[in-house]
């Protein structure tokens, strides 16, 4: 994580941590509650056919609060 920014960056060529991954989900999630309060879905994609088969007729799984990860 670089030292100077709140948010970690993930480096080039290389992994990031789950701490870090979870830092970074809380952040976007901050950032997208400016936009829209609710989780942001879209309503149809190209891929719903796919997705719904590997998901039981759902387009995704649904939203979990951080705090549970």
């Amino acid at each position: 994580m670089n030292p100077k920014s709140k948010v970690p960056s993930i480096p080039i060529g290389e992994s990031i941590s789950w701490e870090d991954w979870l830092a970074g989900r809380k952040a976007r999630r901050r950032a997208s509650r400016l936009v829209e309060p609710q989780p942001i879905r879209r309503k149809k994609g190209s891929s719903d056919l796919r997705l719904k088969k590997l998901f039981k007729g759902k387009r995704g799984l649904p939203f979990r609060p951080t705090s549970e990860l």
